[in-house]
C-alpha cells in the first residue's frame, strides 16, 4: 500500500454548494460584488473617476466627448482562510436511526447533516465580516493582523451626531458627507441608517420622525419587502431616503466571547452603491492549487481502519470597502 493514499478523501465541495446560501441582513442589500480568484493574494486597483456631464457638439464633426484614463493605486492583500474540521466517530453515529438503513446509509447521513451545520457556520462568518467592513472598516485576522481601510486607502471616515431635535438636518449633513466621499460618480439608489438601539431611540423621538416610524409600520416597509423574510428580524423605517435600521446583531467567538459589530450609542449612514468586493478564493488542497475560488470547499476523509469520518469544509473570503469614506459614522448628540 503507498505511503501517499488518497482514496479515503472524497471532494464534497459539490455537495455543500448545493446547499442554499443563506445571508445576514448586510450580506443581503447587495453591497459587495462576488470575485472568485486562482491565488491566496488578490492585486487590485481602486480608481478615483466621476461620471461628468457631457458637452453637446455638432453632429457628424470631429468633436467628441473624450475620456481621460482616470489613477488608480494598486493594493496587494492575502485573503484569510477560515477552516472547519469535524470528526464524526461511531459513538457519534449511534443515534442516527432509520429504519431498514445500512451503515453507509447512517454514515452518509450524518455527513450531509454536519455539512449543513458547518454550510451555516460559514454563511454567519461571511456575514460578520461584512458587517465588519461595512460598519467599521477592518477584518481582525490573526495570521495577517488587521486589514483597516482606512490606513489601506488613506481616507479618514466622515463623522457627524444624530440628536431628536435636529434630525432632518443630521441625516442631510450626514448625506452631503456620504456623497462627497463616494469614487463613483455619485450612482446612489438612497441610504440606510445602522443604528444602535440608542441611537434608534433617539431618532424616534423626534416628533416628525415618529409619524413617519408609526406609517412605515402600517403601511410597510419598502426596504423591507426588498429584502423578505431577512428583514423579519429587524426593526426598520423610511424617512425620506433613509432606511433607518434598529441594528444590535452579535457574533460569538468559539471561546463565547460576543463581538458587538456596533457599539450602543453609535450609528453608520451608508449609501445604497456598490461599496466592494467579496473575494473568494481557491481550496487549500493541492489539487486547489491554480484552481478558481469559490464561496465554500469540503471533503471527507475516511479513517481506513474504519473508526471515523473526518467533515472538513473552509472558505477563503477578503471583504474590501473600497468606498469607506463613503460611510459616515454618527454619534448621539446633545
Amino acid at each position: 500500500m503507498p505511503i501517499l493514499n488518497n482514496t479515503q478523501v472524497v471532494d464534497q465541495t459539490s455537495a455543500i454548494e448545493r446547499i442554499p446560501f443563506q445571508p445576514g441582513l448586510i450580506g443581503s442589500l447587495g453591497l459587495y460584488r462576488g470575485e472568485t480568484v486562482r491565488t491566496d493574494a488578490v492585486s487590485f486597483d481602486v480608481r478615483e473617476n466621476s461620471l461628468a456631464i457631457l458637452d453637446d457638439h455638432l453632429r457628424n464633426v470631429a468633436q467628441k466627448n473624450s475620456t481621460e484614463d482616470s489613477p488608480f493605486d494598486i493594493h496587494t492583500l492575502a485573503i484569510p482562510h477560515y477552516p472547519i474540521v469535524k470528526t464524526l466517530g461511531r459513538e457519534k453515529l449511534a443515534g442516527v436511526r432509520a429504519f431498514g438503513s445500512e451503515g453507509e446509509a447512517i454514515v452518509a447521513q450524518a455527513v450531509a447533516q454536519e455539512l449543513e451545520r458547518q454550510a451555516m457556520r460559514h454563511d454567519v462568518h461571511e456575514e460578520y465580516l461584512k458587517a465588519q467592513m461595512t460598519l467599521n472598516g477592518v477584518v481582525v485576522t490573526t495570521n495577517y493582523g488587521t486589514i483597516n481601510m482606512a490606513t489601506e486607502f488613506g481616507v479618514a471616515r466622515p463623522t457627524g451626531t444624530i440628536s431628536s431635535a435636529t434630525v432632518l438636518a443630521d441625516l442631510r449633513a450626514a448625506q452631503a458627507q456620504s456623497r462627497a466621499g463616494l469614487m463613483n460618480g455619485g450612482r446612489i439608489q438612497g441610504y440606510i441608517l445602522f443604528a444602535s438601539a440608542e441611537m434608534f431611540a433617539e431618532i424616534i423621538a423626534s416628533p416628525d420622525v415618529a409619524t413617519a416610524y408609526q406609517f412605515s409600520q402600517a403601511s410597510g416597509n419598502p426596504l423591507r419587502n426588498e429584502l423578505g423574510s431577512v428583514a423579519n428580524g429587524y426593526t426598520m423605517f423610511r424617512f425620506g431616503n433613509v432606511d433607518v435600521v434598529l441594528y444590535d446583531d452579535t457574533f460569538t467567538t468559539k471561546t463565547g466571547a460576543v463581538v458587538e459589530v456596533l457599539a450602543d450609542g453609535a450609528g453608520v449612514l451608508v449609501p445604497r452603491t456598490e461599496l466592494g468586493v467579496s473575494f473568494y478564493g481557491p481550496a487549500s488542497t493541492l489539487s486547489g492549487l491554480g484552481g478558481v475560488g469559490s464561496r465554500r470547499f469540503a471533503s471527507t476523509y475516511r479513517d481506513p481502519k474504519d473508526r471515523y469520518v473526518e467533515v472538513e469544509s473552509e472558505q477563503s473570503t477578503l471583504v474590501i470597502n473600497e468606498q469607506f469614506g463613503a460611510t459616515v459614522a454618527l454619534t448621539v448628540g446633545a
